[in-house]
């Protein structure tokens, strides 16, 4: 017993073990997130051909029927389908349903990230006061019951109430995790590696979430896809609550973070919040639009819409590891502005494929531009609240959170809205372009200030201004003198 006992205090106290946890974490929930990309769509479709000849009118007009079409349709030639549902092409005779769909997909997809916007302003403030082991835990029950939902529901309303109630499960997992991370690691460059590799399990997720999904759904059906992942939730509730016991950490008074308007208002941390928004937009539009696109223009089997994306996860995971090597020889601001650039080639090359292969160039190009955007400016965000504010790191992981949230809101409700007026295609070219107007912003982030050094004035700080760091500059002042800090 007393072996036990001081083995689970080992656990507990390292960091490897914590970075451990957090990857499984991220996977698990990126997972989820994914893995119903390649599987509503086509389910929901699959459920149209096969209500349409008998009873898809009759449901539609009923007002007191429960078993209402997942998806309302459009369409006015419903009773005249002659598709079978195992058929794996001629979409091209349900396009109005498949342009409706799109929106229904969209606002499915982002409901997920909408309530996981709210849940943060709330998980960042209170793991910051209680510590991170409440929250996680409290994601991975609500993960759990959100994949059961999944699994049974069999309608779009319930669909979407599971999708809603998965956001409040990540957000108090997934902002809990990086902050105890970012906590655990103070030297920036250990810090760096570690949220390198805990992004490592968000690129996991990202890689095999849409081919599980596919291939789970081809050989046992929906159910099975969610219950394996519900499965996984409850074993990380079971191993987080076995190794932390749930401890509560409270701060003393004037120990808390600073607080999340504050850090809002903060314009580097605004420039790192939008690059990865920006960067993850790409990635949010292709998860809803190109599906249904790959469905319509090359006639794509289940299989292929998940396989679609493996040359982004792959790249995106193998990227993670990368930025480790070429941060110990290149700033990460210029990291992330070559990052951005190749999201905006990225986005420009994708719609010229007509074939499952040519996805793959541009795909990989994707996939390792998000992944640099995303493993340089996840830390420098931990080093800015460093330098500029309180070191509690639950709130910025929050922004960061929420950042993550908007890419998935804007990026489905897109091409949900868009793609049936301009296009899929057009829709990644806009992408392209607003990525690319954005990214000289980020070279503000090249050397920024500390909030002592704004406060000098603005003469003294141009005369020192050659300084290349803040251990350099004057930053305290003393009875209106500055003192110098050798």
């Amino acid at each position: 017993m007393g072996f036990v006992k001081e083995r689970l205090e080992r656990l507990r106290a390292s960091n490897g073990m914590a970075m451990a946890i957090v990857y499984a974490t991220l996977m698990l929930d990126n997972m989820l997130l994914t893995a119903v990309v390649p599987v509503l769509p086509e389910y929901f479709f699959r459920q149209h051909l096969a209500e349409a000849p008998s009873n898809m009118s009759s449901l539609r007009h009923d007002p007191n029927t429960t078993e209402t079409p997942p998806i309302p349709s459009t369409t006015s030639s419903t009773a005249n389908v002659t598709i079978e549902p195992d058929s794996d092409c001629n979409m091209n005779q349900e396009l109005a349903f498949l342009s409706d769909e799109n929106l229904y997909i969209g606002i499915l997809f982002a409901s997920k990230p909408i309530v996981q916007i709210v849940a943060n302003a709330a998980v960042g403030p209170i793991s910051d006061y209680i510590g991170f082991d409440v929250p996680m835990f409290t994601g991975y029950v609500i993960m759990c019951f959100s994949a059961v939902l999944f699994a049974f529901g069999k309608n779009y309303s319930m669909l979407l109430v599971a999708r809603a109630i998965q956001g409040i499960g990540s957000a108090c997992a997934s902002t809990a995790g990086m902050g105890m991370l970012a906590d655990r690691y103070s030297d920036e460059e250990k810090r760096g590696r570690a949220l390198g590799i805990a992004l490592g399990g968000l690129a996991m997720g990202i890689l095999i979430g849409p081919v599980f999904g596919s291939v789970v759904y081809e050989l046992a059906g929906k159910e099975w896809v969610f219950l394996v992942l519900a499965i996984m939730a409850l074993f990380l509730a079971v191993t987080q609550l076995s190794i932390y016991r749930l401890n509560v950490e409270r701060r003393q008074p004037g120990e808390e973070g600073t607080s999340l308007a504050t850090l809002l208002r903060d314009p580097y941390i605004v420039i790192c919040a939008c690059a990865i928004m920006l960067g993850n937009m790409c990635i949010g539009v292709l998860e809803t639009g190109q599906p249904i696109w790959m469905m319509i223009n090359m006639c794509a089997p289940k299989w292929a819409l998940g396989v679609a994306f493996l040359p982004e996860s792959v790249s995106y995971m193998l990227m993670t590891y990368v930025v480790a090597l070429l941060c110990q020889s290149y700033p990460r601001w210029l990291i992330c502005v070559i990052g951005l650039y190749f999201i905006t080639a990225g986005c420009v090359g994708l719609p010229f494929a007509t074939k499952l292969p040519e996805l793959i160039v541009p795909g990989l190009v994707i996939g390792s531009a998000v992944g640099l955007v995303d493993t340089s400016m996840f830390p420098v965000m931990a080093t800015l609240v460093d330098q500029r504010h309180k070191p509690v790191y639950g709130s910025v992981y929050a922004i960061a959170d929420v950042a993550f949230c908007v890419a998935f809101i804007v990026g489905p409700l897109c091409a949900g809205l868009v793609v049936s007026t301009i296009g899929f295609e057009w829709l990644m070219w806009i992408v392209a372009m607003v990525t690319f107007l954005f990214t000289p912003l980020v070279f503000f982030l090249r050397k920024p200030t500390s909030q002592s050094e704004e406060k000098i004035p603005i003469l003294y700080h141009a005369k020192n201004s050659d300084c290349e760091n803040g251990d350099d500059v004057f930053h305290e002042a003393k009875n209106g003198s500055m003192v110098h800090s050798d």
